[in-house]
């Protein structure tokens, strides 16, 4: 296995999202890794017969995503013990978030991909698509994906 020095994990802030930053950040202290937490926002398009007082506010509300975004990251970045570091990153990008996801894993370069499944099946999986099967499918480096764990008794 070759060297784990930088691992990025998307997140959408979810329950599996959590699940794969908690992994993430179990894996950055085994290998004395930094993590790279990454938030992909879809910046709201404006529509060329959009009426003209509307423009502001579409770009206020990008604005405040992006700020949204930048908080809760730095939130998720403090569950890490100090020793690790954590760098957060908010992307703004109109292709698909599994595209941004690894063409920022790339340009990074991240050894490593941590990103958690919604597990969608049937129509949801059709509908939605799975983020997390794309990344795995391009993705140029190696891809852990993680599942949150059922409550007991569930199916």
């Amino acid at each position: 296995m070759r060297p784990v020095h930088r691992i990025l994990v998307p997140t959408d802030f979810s329950p599996p999202s959590d699940e794969a930053v908690h992994a993430a950040i179990d894996l950055a202290d085994h290998f004395a890794a930094e993590v790279h937490l990454l938030h992909i926002v879809a910046p709201q398009v404006y529509y060329a017969d959009m009426p003209e007082a509307m423009l502001p506010p579409v770009a206020d509300f990008t604005r405040e995503m992006i700020t949204v975004a930048e908080k809760r990251l730095r939130k998720t970045a403090k569950q890490a013990p100090p020793e690790i570091p954590v760098t957060t990153h908010v992307e703004e990008s109109l292709e698909k978030a599994s595209h941004a996801i690894c063409d920022f894993a790339a340009k990074l370069p991240a050894d490593l991909i941590v990103i958690g499944s919604h597990g969608s099946t049937g129509l949801m999986h059709i509908l939605i698509g799975a983020t997390a099967e794309h990344v795995v499918r391009y993705a140029r480096c190696p891809v852990l994906v993680t599942k949150q764990e059922k409550p007991s008794g569930g199916k």
